[in-house]
């Protein structure tokens, strides 16, 4: 996600923080247990207010997480310093765009959780995003690349009529505010293979006040399996498995996600 995309809302790492369908993801216990495999730091790419650094760190494994806005950095930071000491000394936070960054080091494990590869909308970018991972993975089969995406649903996006839809209802924040949030697709570019979403925060201070309307705007690429395969290979990767869910299910027609493990091809 672009800065500007985030950071433009007041307060968004606490909104972000306090959404129930990214709390309920099923993500987190499958990074953890790719993590505990690897020797060594692992690097996430978009690591945000630290959904899955935090519990990363945790379980005892040395995180450096980047990302470019700098309000979900400072969520994170908050976050961390209520963590004990021992947490808090394995987690390292750099502000960075995730196609132009030098870290100086290079990691058995290179993550990007949550549709960050969805965040770069033009072939360039990806590439270029592609290109700063392969830079810092370890090399032979030690460095691993694992990312998601989830699997188009076409009838889904032929469905997409700009119309917004409650998908967050009203939320208690700890500060005594409330929101609630819809979504919507504003249109679909075939062409670029990219859906132009709004998700739209409506936040209230009270009970009886009017809802002040808050619009994250941002193009979400979406990518064929095969696609993902060129793409890689041109960045100098090798993809070792795809899974379909974060329980490694096979990759099917109806699968929610393609979760890819990839590595250097040399």
């Amino acid at each position: 996600m672009t800065a500007s995309s985030y950071d433009a809302i007041p307060d968004f790492g606490l909104l972000y923080d306090s959404v129930p369908l990214y709390a309920a993801r099923q993500d987190i216990g499958f990074y953890v247990q790719e993590a505990a495999s690897v020797r060594g730091s692992v690097l996430e790419l978009g690591c945000g207010t630290g959904r899955i650094l935090l519990p990363l760190a945790r379980a005892g494994c040395t995180v450096v997480g980047l990302d470019n806005s700098r309000q979900m950095l400072a969520r994170c930071r908050a976050k961390l310093a209520a963590e004990p000491a021992p947490v808090r000394a394995r987690v390292t936070l750099h502000e960075h765009d995730v196609r132009d960054f030098d870290l100086g080091a290079t990691y058995p494990l290179v993550i990007a959780p949550f549709r960050v590869f969805q965040q770069l909308p033009a072939v360039d970018d990806q590439l270029q995003f592609l290109a700063a991972v392969a830079r810092h993975l370890a090399r032979g089969a030690e460095g691993r690349f694992i990312f998601d995406v989830f699997n188009p649903t076409f009838a889904k996006l032929v469905g997409a009529d700009g119309q917004e839809r409650e998908d967050t209802p009203e939320q208690r924040l700890p500060d005594g505010r409330s929101f609630r949030r819809t979504a919507r697709v504003a249109r679909v570019r075939w062409v670029d293979q990219v859906s132009e979403t709004e998700l739209i925060y409506y936040v209230s201070t009270g009970p009886g006040t009017t809802p002040e309307r808050f619009v994250q705007a941002f193009e979400m690429r979406w990518y064929l399996h095969a696609e993902l395969l060129h793409l890689l290979a041109r960045a100098g990767l090798r993809v070792r498995a795809v899974y379909g869910d974060f329980g490694r299910s096979p990759l099917t027609d109806d699968s929610p996600e393609q979760v890819v493990c990839a590595g250097l091809a040399v």
